[in-house]
């Protein structure tokens, strides 16, 4: 890949991780799962959501608890090219949410992490998140969204196609 292809490729990706933040933050999540592949992976372990069907659950599921104030900040991105249609991104993110409508208190933000997304293009589709991975550093007093367990077996049964254990 020459360097013009490289810093084009990177920024795209950049782009990418941008626009589904704000998509999260500001449109509740609702095109978020688009931005995976078919079988994309968003988070890790047992609360992991694996494809797009499970992940737009979350984001429904998120809309339908009412309002919320979200904004999720991106710091030190860092693209590595791995291959013309591979790539991984890096980044620090630090949430800030709250449950009601602005205006709201704030104190520390609910969590500070580092965040491991690998990407590939689909042609002619452009870049998609095949897993977005957060480790987490910091946690604040106010929570961040997870859905319940018990939940999560109602509406991601074990049986579904897509489920994960």
């Amino acid at each position: 890949m020459d360097a013009l292809a490289e810093l084009t490729a990177k920024a795209e990706i950049l782009s990418l991780v941008t626009e589904y933040w704000k998509d999260v933050d500001t449109n509740w999540g609702a095109g978020a799962h688009m931005m995976f592949t078919e079988d994309g992976v968003f988070g890790s372990g047992p609360s992991a959501f694996v494809g797009r069907e499970q992940i737009k659950a979350f984001y429904d599921w998120r809309r339908s608890r009412g309002e919320r104030v979200a904004r999720h900040l991106i710091n030190n991105p860092m693209v590595s090219i791995e291959s013309r249609d591979r790539a991984t991104i890096r980044y620090i993110m630090t949430i800030y949410a709250v449950d009601g409508l602005p205006i709201l208190p704030v104190n520390a933000p609910n969590s500070i992490s580092d965040v491991l997304e690998v990407v590939v293009r689909d042609w002619p589709g452009g870049w998609k998140i095949q897993s977005k991975v957060f480790t987490h550093l910091f946690k604040g007093q106010e929570p961040t969204t997870t859905m319940p367990a018990d939940l999560r077996k109602v509406l991601l049964p074990e049986g579904s196609p897509r489920a994960q254990s």
